[in-house]
């Protein structure tokens, strides 16, 4: 069976994506800090790792190892952090980046390295940030707008082996940490929706469905975009 490589597939967006990929058959490996509910699907096994303090993906290297060829690397984990740009410090930096720009790079890196001979796809998960500008979020926009220009960047040159690197921004997601953090201010879900132009949060399987596209064969003449799962929010009406 075919292999997919999922980072932070052990929870929200990216046990969706978990959940997508098994279901069409592949062998998925979720690279992650902590298990979450990866045991739920079947089909999929753990790969305990920080991808933020392995800094050259050599995790990557030895799953490569041990399995043969990666049909699809999807570097979804990231975090978030909700500060402007004068209250963030250099450590809160520097955690961000970690994860969402420089683990990525790395994977991206260490995957088109190791397949160049047989092809592969990648698929990043930005988002709106990268896009567009969100309120007190410097540091995240920061990371995300660098996510698309490495996505860009990685489609020119891998696309001479075969490898196609493409990503998503999704938009407002009914997620357990979205109902969350709204939950604490009505106002501001009602502002989001009346923005939406259906006026509707989208779903995990939402933006699994577009991943697993992206990935597939379907998409063999896509490289190299960004593809907003956002129900029109980022273009405003």
């Amino acid at each position: 069976m075919p292999v997919a490589v999922i980072t932070g597939g052990n929870k929200g967006l990216g046990l969706a994506q978990t959940r997508r990929f098994a279901k069409a058959g592949f062998d998925v490996y979720v690279v992650a800090r902590s298990r979450g509910e990866v045991d739920s699907v079947v089909g999929a096994q753990f790969i305990d790792c920080d991808i933020a303090v392995d800094r050259g993906a050599d995790w990557l290297v030895d799953l490569h190892g041990q399995v043969g060829p990666i049909a699809a690397l999807v570097n979804n984990a990231g975090v978030h952090l909700k500060k402007s740009v004068w209250d963030v410090t250099p450590d809160e930096l520097d955690g961000v980046l970690d994860i969402n720009v420089r683990a990525m790079f790395a994977a991206c890196g260490r995957y088109v390295a190791l397949h160049r001979e047989v092809g592969g796809a990648i698929v990043n998960i930005a988002s709106m940030g990268g896009i567009m500008a969100l309120p007190s979020a410097a540091a995240y926009v920061t990371a995300k707008t660098a996510v698309v220009g490495l996505t860009r960047s990685v489609a020119v040159d891998a696309a001479p082996f075969g490898i196609r690197c493409n990503a998503v921004s999704p938009g407002f997601i009914d997620t357990d940490m979205t109902r969350a953090v709204l939950a604490k201010d009505p106002a501001r879900r009602d502002k989001i929706e009346g923005r939406i132009p259906s006026h509707a949060f989208g779903r995990p399987e939402d933006v699994a469905d577009v991943v697993y596209y992206l990935a597939s064969d379907r998409a063999s003449y896509v490289n190299g975009v960004n593809l907003p799962v956002d129900g029109g929010y980022a273009v405003g009406f």
